[in-house]
């Protein structure tokens, strides 16, 4: 707010300036130093995303557990594929291809559990992805083998 300093020019100005540019209040009980206000406001507005990710997309809700330690397991597996989730969508947002922006975690991975094999006795043979499988490997750099061979049994 420093280029709306009431300081700076009559108090019409300042009002001008207000009209075009409009206003972004912040209410809060704690005392904060200015600069402090909005990386707060974020990094709320960071945990309230992670939060929607793990009810809607890792199965944080609901939790029918029956001893804290299953509970507290529960919610640490939950956040670790929030964390997870949050990150490939993070990655295909930020990706450059254009065809990849078409994907989301979800999309991501129904379309890599697709991907299909033959399993023998001595070896497992992969057999090709489809093009949005195929772009989630490119994308984070995962090289999927041909063929896995099982040795003798």
């Amino acid at each position: 707010l420093n280029h709306l300093d009431p300081d700076s020019g009559t108090s019409t100005e300042l009002f001008e300036k207000l009209e075009s540019e409009g206003f972004f209040i912040l209410a809060s009980s704690n005392e904060l130093a200015i600069e402090e206000i909005l990386p707060v406001y974020y990094t709320r507005q960071q945990v309230e995303q992670t939060f929607d990710i793990g009810k809607n997309y890792t199965g944080l809700l609901p939790v029918r557990i029956q001893s804290e330690d299953r509970l507290r397991g529960h919610l640490l597996i939950t956040f670790i594929a929030s964390m997870i989730v949050k990150r490939i969508q993070l990655e295909l947002l930020n990706h450059e291809n254009k065809r990849t922006k078409k994907l989301n975690p979800i999309s991501l991975f129904q379309n890599l559990g697709y991907q299909r094999c033959s399993v023998f006795e001595d070896k497992i043979i992969i057999h090709e992805a489809d093009s949005k499988a195929n772009q989630g490997y490119k994308l984070f750099k995962i090289k999927v083998p041909e063929e896995l061979n099982l040795g003798s049994r």
